[in-house]
């Protein structure tokens, strides 16, 4: 059963963008936060997993 309140921010959600008085686009909020994943932020995110997985194998063999 769904509450009252995620179905209203769901609804927002999948809602076609409104006009602002200026004619700027007038997004909901978590619509308006959401970002891109690609390009350079992946790839940053990726190399530094990788390094950090690095890191914790290379500690536990000299370790070993």
């Amino acid at each position: 059963m769904e509450d009252v309140k995620e179905r209203r921010e769901e609804r927002a959600f999948h809602s076609p963008d409104g006009m602002g008085p200026q004619g700027e686009p007038v997004k909901p909020a978590p619509k308006a936060k959401q970002g891109v994943g690609s390009g350079r932020i992946m790839t940053v995110l990726v190399v530094g997993i990788i390094v950090v997985v690095a890191g914790f194998v290379a500690s536990y063999l000299l370790a070993v």
